[in-house]
């Protein structure tokens, strides 16, 4: 993290007491010719009441995150183009509407709306029963509901700032807490950051074991997108080495780490999921058996870094497209016709 700051501000710090409900800084009040701000609101009335919201704006992309969901970004624009979806919940949901448990497990979707929502701590994937070791070394059953429970945790702090470097950067970082007595607890730290008039928000998430035991830990980043990056013809590229559908019905999907889609209609939601994780959105056990869930020792972190990048016009695209190619080479993929997680 950058050291040099233009400014710097504590918008809430639930351990000094401190909280701001509106705040607002431009280009203007730091004598900047370059258009640029950060916004603080608090939103109120109906499911929204009580959500805060950040947005950031550096003069060509925008974006909004929520504080009060887990450090998600709502939505963002960029040169006109709406980054996310158009879900059948409109609004922001405070988490104080939404039970994890209800519809079996399926809550999570009452909220579900963001362009980015990360999924965990403890766990992601479809609700169902999980066999642990308590303390004790007895062997319990511990339900999970859909997708965990960072994304419904409201941050404890959050603080905005503009780094000085070769250009100005803008950020806010956020810490959200997944803590419980008899199980796993996880601090996690994120910051949010782009550069002035570019097409890239870049993400570092930092996410602490804060038990003196060794925890499972598991991550997900739901990315999605729907018009106008959603339409005829659209199609994903990546440098993939095996291909294989998450379910029956989607043999005939381009997967990534894992794709989801959801290509119903515009009013009940027409959308796909980029999502980049730790694991396959499997059943927690599944994944356990297949190796693919993280320990963290007592005090480990786990660093995660991604950028999402804009790109407009046939030639931005295909320059993007032809690295992609370049990284998968010659290796051809090979593609299961069913499921093979």
């Amino acid at each position: 993290m950058t050291e040099s700051f233009r400014f710097q501000k504590v918008l809430a710090d639930v351990k000094t007491g401190v909280y701001v409900r509106n705040y607002r800084i431009t280009n203007e009040e730091l004598g900047m010719d370059c258009r640029w701000f950060i916004e603080k609101r608090r939103l109120e009335g109906g499911v929204s009441d009580g959500v805060d919201i950040v947005t950031v704006d550096n003069g060509a992309l925008s974006f909004t995150i929520v504080p009060t969901r887990g450090m998600g970004i709502w939505k963002g624009e960029f040169k006109g183009l709406q980054l996310g979806w158009k879900s059948p919940v409109e609004n922001l949901v405070h988490p104080h509407y939404i039970n994890l448990e209800t519809r079996g497990g399926m809550g999570w979707l009452y909220g579900f709306n963001e362009w980015i929502v990360r999924c965990g701590l403890e766990s992601f994937g479809p609700p169902g029963v999980d066999v642990i070791t308590d303390e004790e070394g007895h062997k319990i059953e511990v339900p999970l509901t859909l997708h965990g429970r960072i994304a419904n945790i409201p941050a404890d702090t959050v603080k905005v700032r503009a780094a000085s470097g070769s250009t100005l950067e803008l950020e806010v970082e956020g810490t959200v807490y997944e803590r419980t007595l008899f199980g796993p607890s996880f601090k996690l730290t994120n910051l949010t950051s782009t550069s002035l008039n570019s097409n890239t928000v870049r993400l570092t998430d930092v996410i602490e074991n804060l038990k003196s035991t060794i925890e499972e830990m598991q991550v997900l980043y739901h990315c999605n997108y729907g018009v106008p990056f959603l339409e005829e013809g659209a199609r994903v590229v990546a440098p993939f080495k095996t291909v294989a559908p998450r379910d029956a019905s989607s043999v005939e999907e381009l997967p990534c780490f894992t794709i989801w889609k959801h290509t119903d209609s515009w009013e009940n939601g027409y959308v796909t999921g980029l999502e980049p994780g730790t694991s396959f959105p499997n059943l927690k056990t599944f994944e356990r058996k297949r190796g693919r869930v993280v320990k963290l020792g007592a005090g480990q972190k786990y660093e995660v870094h991604i950028e999402f990048s804009v790109h407009l016009g046939r030639e931005e695209v295909d320059e993007v497209k032809d690295r992609i190619e370049g990284i998968a080479g010659r290796a051809k993929t090979k593609v299961y016709k069913k499921p093979n997680p």
